[in-house]
């Protein structure tokens, strides 16, 4: 088995990477893949143990982490 490709979040919960191998943090402003769906403020990180994932809760709503990216 490749472990290599999946969720992390960290024991505190302010750290997150996607099975892409990009960190992600609390406080981070990210872009969804949805363009119309605008920039957000990452507020924290939660497991979905159902879908094997991490949800990112930001200030508009919640998204998985794979579908996130970090604005530059």
């Amino acid at each position: 088995m490749n472990n290599t490709n999946q969720n992390f979040i960290s024991v505190d919960g302010k750290t997150a990477r996607n099975s892409y191998g990009d960190f992600f943090n609390v406080g981070d402003v990210v872009e969804h893949q949805d363009n119309e769906a605008g920039t957000a403020t990452i507020l924290s990180f939660e497991p979905s143990v159902e879908k094997n994932e991490v949800w990112a809760n930001t200030d508009k709503g919640y998204a998985f982490i794979d579908f996130i990216s970090k604005i530059s």
